[in-house]
Order: structure tokens, then sequence, then C-alpha cells
């Protein structure tokens, strides 16, 4: 580059008038003269893309990086300015501001090509209900009047973007597996009946006799006495009927209220279930541990504060985690937040029972409440403790589950978040717009085609959210659309009774409805979806293949 510039210089001396010499310079010139050449920016490069351009681009460049490229231009730009010999400006024809665009202009591209890649793409986050902003308890303002609680927004800095999203991080940990185990075997489970309990205690029966290398390929799961059947569809839906018995699950031997899972709006584990007396926990552990690598349906009423604790993210665990699991202990909490300095505690409900059970001594009230500082780490506290503390052991056995050839470690060295997590396993469906953006169909539709796709449109605009998850788990095998749905259309018959014809079908592994072409209207298609979508029938619709 310096060499260039002396280039320059010659060749504006040589001819003499130097202020006829014009420095207008587009990026396009300049790029045209450097050692690099910067093709134009794209929204849509892959991460792959990105790290291996800018590797190019160094190693061409031979230098650190293009923030150094910037900063060597401006400062040969301001040592042309301080030279009055050298060089000489018409302000008629030049911009002495320029330059310093262009040098400004290469570091924000170089800044989007770093940093503007999402995590999760935008239009696949779906918003949770049953989650709020989790803001850690450090983050509610010191001076709380009139028993308001003030929330700060907490940015993303550029260092803490992702380096990859949290899809393409499993994919690369299980491609890595069946790398590492190439003697690695599928497992095959055979399940004797669609009832639900035959099901599950067959399906968990053959997880417990699995070793950990029996984890990393897919198992395929067939029922006796049926066709071949689209082993994905099965396997998802399987996995998804399977924890959903889980999260229910009630045995007096459990204790408490007898059920292995409890929680006001999302589930956690019981606080006492006895670990060392049963293999529930172990058995959750590794089904769950299957749902995640191998990109099935995830039971969304399980907590997220379970990753927290898996994640060690205890800091990140606020107010509303408490809400979703304990209202009256989260209204306690947020009481004592809201406290003014030195009122006395007992004032709060069922705060002098619950210091009595954790031995807190008047004293300690009285440290407790002296000022708003220590008023946060008490409403932390009560958090932690419900949320953690009470049920080390049984989140503990999950995590040990979990965490087989070290997930849980490798997510942590690639600095997942939370809200990463949030936006790729608990994802709903909330509105029918979420599944009718996502259908795809052939762009040579007939005319009875297209009537049938509105029709089915606007049965779709009809339901409610529970209807709406049941079609998206009919298809996709998920509660929510996933990626796209593709609707198919078929026109012959063999023989089939009207019934027969209008049933549609589902490909769950292809994410496909195939419907008839052959709906007198629509009220008859209604009625034929309000059945399939009806989870009061016998729950074994997913596709024969």
């Amino acid at each position: 580059m310096k060499k260039f510039f002396r280039n320059l210089r010659k060749t504006t001396s040589s001819d003499g008038d130097l202020s006829t010499t014009s420095r207008n310079r587009s990026n396009s010139s300049l790029s045209d003269h450097s050692t690099f050449q910067r093709p134009p920016l794209r929204n849509n490069y892959s991460w792959k893309e990105r790290t291996n351009y800018h590797s190019n681009q160094i190693e061409q460049a031979n230098i650190p990086n293009d923030y150094d490229y910037a900063m060597n231009l401006q400062r040969m730009y301001d040592q042309e300015s301080d030279n009055p010999v050298l060089v000489k400006i018409v302000s008629s024809q030049v911009n002495e501001e320029e330059d310093r665009n262009i040098a400004i202009e290469l570091q924000r591209q170089l800044n989007e090509d770093i940093y503007s890649h999402s995590p999760i793409p935008e239009d696949n986050i779906i918003p949770n209900r049953n989650y709020e902003d989790n803001v850690p308890i450090e983050e509610y303002d010191e001076d709380i009047n009139s028993g308001e609680e003030i929330l700060t927004t907490l940015g993303i800095s550029p260092g803490e973007i992702y380096s990859q999203d949290l899809e393409g991080i499993i994919h690369e940990f299980n491609e890595t597996l069946s790398l590492k185990f190439p003697g690695a075997t599928r497992k095959n489970i055979e399940i004797s009946s669609r009832n639900p309990y035959i099901m599950f205690t067959e399906f968990t029966d053959a997880i417990k006799q699995f070793k950990e290398i029996d984890f990393i390929l897919r198992p395929k799961i067939t029922f006796k006495n049926e066709p071949a059947i689209d082993a994905s569809g099965v396997f998802n839906d399987t996995i998804r009927q399977i924890l959903e018995t889980f999260m229910s699950l009630e045995n007096p031997e459990y204790g408490g209220d007898g059920h292995l899972f409890i929680g006001d709006s999302t589930k956690i584990i019981s606080n006492t279930a006895p670990v060392d007396f049963m293999d529930e926990l172990d058995v959750f552990g590794d089904i769950l541990f299957l749902a995640i690598i191998h990109d099935s349906p995830f039971p969304t009423d399980l907590d997220i504060v379970i990753f927290k604790y898996c994640l060690d993210l205890k800091s990140n665990i606020s107010l509303d985690d408490l809400k979703r699991i304990n209202v009256q202990k989260y209204n306690m909490a947020k009481e004592i937040l809201n406290l003014k300095r030195n009122l006395s505690l007992s004032t709060v409900v069922g705060f002098d029972e619950w210091a009595e059970e954790k031995e807190i001594t008047p004293i300690q009230k009285q440290v407790y409440s002296r000022s708003k500082d220590n008023l946060k780490k008490l409403t932390k506290l009560i958090c932690e403790d419900v949320l953690i503390n009470t049920r080390i052991n049984q989140l503990e056995a999950i995590k040990k589950k979990l965490n087989k050839f070290g997930f849980f470690d490798i997510l942590k060295a690639k600095q997942v978040k939370i809200e990463q997590i949030k936006g790729y396993m608990y994802q709903e469906v909330m509105s029918p717009d979420d599944i009718i953006q996502k259908l795809v169909v052939n762009p040579n539709l007939s005319q009875k085609q297209k009537k049938v796709l509105n029709w089915l449109i606007a049965w779709l605009r009809e339901q409610r959210k529970e209807e709406l998850q049941e079609f998206c788990r009919l298809v996709t095998g998920f509660t929510h659309p996933r990626n796209e749905i593709s609707v198919a259309f078929k026109s012959t018959f063999h023989q089939e009774s009207r019934e027969l014809q209008l049933t549609p079908k589902f490909a769950t592994c292809f994410h496909e409805i195939t419907l008839a072409e052959t709906f007198s209207s629509k009220q008859e298609l209604s009625a034929v979806m309000n059945s399939q979508v009806n989870k009061t029938i016998h729950d074994d619709r997913f596709t024969i293949a």
C-alpha cells in the first residue's frame, strides 16, 4: 500500500500542475489498487463462508485484519494532509472527508461480515408466551418506590454475539460422535402396542438396556403387526408421547403430591423424588438426550431452569423463573425486593415460615433488611433455594444423563446462551399465520386445487392454539411448523370409499400433508380436518409409507 502511494506521488509531481490533480476516490477505485479484492456483500453468507473469506483476505493482504488496513489508510491520509508540498487539494473538486469515510466504510463492512449473522434466523423464532424476559435480580433498580419494579433492558455487546447457532452446534456434535465411534450401531426398539401405558413401559425398558454408545445413532422404532412406517415420523411422535407421559407421571412413591414434575405454569422436577430409590430420572435424562441431539420434539412445558443449572447459569435465575414454578414464593420474594429499608421482614406474608425452615435468626433478619442491596441478595437467595438448592440431587441426576460425551461442556465452550435454547427448543405455534406463512405448494395448481388450498387456509384461521399445535404435530412431529410444510394433492383413487378419499395423508418425515382435490365445500374439508386434530381419537395417525 505504501508503495502504491509513493508511485501516486511521483505521478502527481511529474504532472506539474498539482492543483488540477483530482483526489476523488470511490470505493471501487480503491479496491482496484488494493492488495485484496472485496466482493459485494450479500446477506446470506453462511458462517463457514464468512470465516473462509476473512482467512483468505488476511493471507492475501499480509496484514493482521481489515481494521488495521483501515487504520493504515487513515494514517497515510493524515500524513498527506500534513504535507502541503506533496499534495494540493482543490476544495471545489475534493471532499476532505472522503478518505476518512472510506476507512470508516471498510470498518463497517468488516463489522457486518463478522457480526451480522444471527444464532437463530429471526423468522424461525416464535415468541413463547410461557416465558417473560429473564432479568437477573441484580438488574432491579436500586431505588424502588411505591412497590413498583423497575427492570433494566440488557443489550448484547459484539463480544457476546454467538459464534454459531445452536442447531449447528448440535449437528456438529452428533457428526463428531459418529466419526469418533464408527462402531456405533442403530438400535431397534420394537413395541407391541400403541396403548400409551404399554408404549411407555416397553420403550423405557429398552432404553434402560442401552449402553452410552447406543445413543449416538437414532434408534429405529417399529410396532408389531404394522407395515413399514415413516421412520423419522414414528421416532419423533413416540419420543413426544413418552416425554409427555413423563411430565404427567404420578405415583405416591415420588413423595409430596405424588407428581414427578411440579409447577404452576411450567414443570420442574419434584424436590421429593427419591433419586436413590428410583430410576425414572435416569431414563428421563436419557430420552431427553435422544430428543435433543436427534432433532426430536422437546417437552416445552419442562421449565428452562434445568438448562440454567446444567450450563452453570445460576446467576441468570430471575423472579420470572420463580413465578412460573411457585407463585406463592414469587409474591413473597417480590414483596421483599420492594420493601423499604429497615422495615421488618416479618411484615412480608410467608417470610417468617420460610425463615424458620431455613433457621434464619432475628439478628439475621435485621441484617437482611438493612439495605436495598441486602434485600436484593435475599430475593436471589429465595429464588435459588426454591428452584435449585431444594432439588439439587434431582437436577444433578438429570444433568448427568444429559451430559453424555461432554455435551454441556461443549455448549459452555461455545458460549451458548439461554436465549438460544429458548429459541431452538421451546418453539410453539401461536397463531394461524405462523403456519400459513410456512405452507409451500406446487406453483402449477389447478383451479380445484387452489380452491381446496384456500379452504385449508380458511380452516386454519378458525383454529385455536391447541388445534394448530396438533395439526403441526401431525405434519412435522413438532408442535410448531419447524421449517416448511408442503401441501400436495391427490387426484386419482383406486376404488376407495368417499371417506377414505378425503382423509389426508401426513408424511412427517417430509413435513407434508396430502389433500384430496375432490372436496365439495369448505364445510366438508373443515369436518374432515376437525376429526384429524381431535385428540380424543386414538393417537395412531402418523404416516404409513
